[in-house]
């Protein structure tokens, strides 16, 4: 095993919530209460640029097995 690749020791830290000093107590804010929706989301997947991306894959697909396979 080469230099790079050896782990290396890990350091210990006593006590995790003692390196927070600077932390913001954001309590306030996480437990407020939602506001309404800006506006809703569409119901369903779009289906005009599904069915699009889907013939263009079938059309690519025919084209590399005609240039492919059909050119020999």
């Amino acid at each position: 095993m080469s230099h790079d690749q050896r782990p290396t020791r890990m350091r210990v830290v006593a006590d995790a919530a003692a390196s927070r000093g600077n932390a913001v107590d954001t309590t306030v804010a996480q437990n407020a209460a939602p506001g309404t929706p800006e506006a809703a989301a569409s119901a369903g997947l779009p289906i005009v640029p599904a069915l699009i991306f889907i013939i263009a894959c079938v059309l690519g697909a025919a084209a590399v097995t005609y240039f492919v396979a059909g050119m020999h």
